[in-house]
């Protein structure tokens, strides 16, 4: 088919939990992203970590630099989100839909070939990106900054690439120039690269004193700590206690399941406590993890407590841990989630309250406005910041005003851990 010029300028709209579920076509020979310098043997920038998510800047084609989340979890580039000041020229052959988590019908998408991809100080030529057209994860408003877009096994592929997430930098190597130089605390560990994604062998240790080898993908562009799929394995059983929730949206719509603690998560020498597991329920997965055969993933907020070199070349993860390693795993107790109503300002509002939850038993709504939390106006706080008051400790009091049609509505709850 012949292939068309697409200008975008309109608003096109991605979560954690959605885009690490459909398999798409292999790159070209020739789309590998190379330092614009051949003698150059690392390139370091600064990226945002939001939600435990690596965002970085990004030109496609002849954009204004464009803002994406690193994602291991995912195959391709997609772009899910554009607003009316945002430009972009691309080309496409062809609508297709993709199918991915959720409850409902697969979504519309655009697949566009021969894009230039640039990243600082590395570029590349005939990338596919795939475009959504319909609003569905909302990143930017969920994250409170701008976010275009998610990038996948184009950046993997051909570099290396090393993650501190204690100074928030991000260097990427010539996989021919780098030399291999792991501290005393490191441990790599193989990769399985199976159709443009990685996955790692591990061990979880349940509540019952079980141990259970688990394949799981890794997911750098998922912010939960694990989600586990026991109909993978008949040996995988949810927690004791779990609490029923709402755990994101996917292609195919929301994603319900439980949450619950194992008692480890085990990493070659490394054991990591009581970690946060997402079951989500099978209307929800379908069959999906099933096509790879893994038993779940290990996303950000795991990733996050090392420092981490993903080497996709030669086929290894170098985990050497961070100041983060021994930090609890925490959950929102108050029942509630937030969002951006304009990304980058800090105006925000309950996009969803868990039933029977401290929040809903103090009134607070869906829809609520948020004037301040614990006498801090809402306008001097991030939404990190405010989730930071939600998961601190249980039995904390908050006190948070809320504006419901005009009118303004003191409440008070206090934070219940139920795992």
């Amino acid at each position: 088919m012949e292939s068309k010029k697409l200008n975008i300028s309109v608003a096109l709209f991605a979560i954690w939990f959605s885009l690490s579920w459909f398999s798409l076509p292999a790159q070209l020979p020739d789309s590998e992203l190379r330092f614009e310098n051949p003698r150059q043997k690392m390139v370091s920038l600064r990226f945002n970590l939001i939600n435990n998510l690596t965002i970085i800047p990004v030109i496609i084609n002849d954009s204004d630099t464009l803002h994406f989340i690193l994602d291991t979890g995912l195959n391709t580039s997609i772009l899910t989100e554009m607003s009316m000041t945002d430009s972009l020229s691309l080309q496409y052959t062809r609508r297709v839909k993709l199918s991915g988590l959720g409850e409902g019908e697969p979504v519309d998408a655009l697949h566009s070939t021969g894009n230039h991809f640039r990243i600082p100080g590395i570029s590349g030529y005939n990338h596919d990106l795939f475009v959504l057209l319909q609003n569905i994860f909302n990143l930017s408003n969920i994250l409170g900054i701008k976010v275009h877009g998610l990038m996948g096994y184009h950046v993997f592929r051909s570099l290396i690439v090393e993650i501190s997430f204690q100074r928030k930098q991000i260097t990427f190597h010539q996989p021919d120039l780098y030399q291999y130089k792991p501290g005393k605390r490191s441990f790599t560990m193989p990769l399985d690269i199976q159709n443009a994604k990685s996955y790692i062998t591990a061990s979880i240790v349940q509540g019952d004193g079980s141990v259970v080898p688990v394949k799981m993908l890794v997911d750098l562009g998922a912010s939960h700590a694990l989600w586990l799929d026991p109909g993978s394995d008949e040996r995988i059983i949810l927690p004791d206690k779990t609490i029923e929730t709402f755990l994101g949206t996917g292609l195919r719509g929301q994603i319900h399941g439980e949450i619950g603690k194992i008692g480890k998560l085990v990493l070659g020498p490394y054991e990591l406590k009581e970690p946060v597991v997402a079951y989500p329920d099978s209307l929800s997965v379908g069959m999906a993890s099933r096509l790879d055969n893994r038993n779940g993933s290990i996303g950000a907020d795991v990733l996050r407590r090392f420092d981490i070199i993903i080497d996709y070349p030669n086929k290894r993860l170098t985990l050497t841990p961070n100041r983060h390693f021994r930090e609890a795993f925490k959950i929102n107790m108050s029942g509630i989630e937030i969002e951006s109503l304009i990304p980058g300002l800090p105006y925000y509002q309950v996009s969803y309250v868990r039933k029977n939850s401290p929040a809903d038993r103090a009134g607070i709504r869906r829809g609520d406005d948020i004037v301040s939390v614990n006498n801090q106006p809402a306008f001097g706080l991030t939404i990190n910041a405010i989730y930071d008051i939600f998961e601190s400790r249980p039995g904390r009091k908050v006190k948070m005003v809320v504006r419901r049609k005009g009118h303004k509505l003191n409440t008070l709850f206090y934070l219940e851990d139920l795992l």
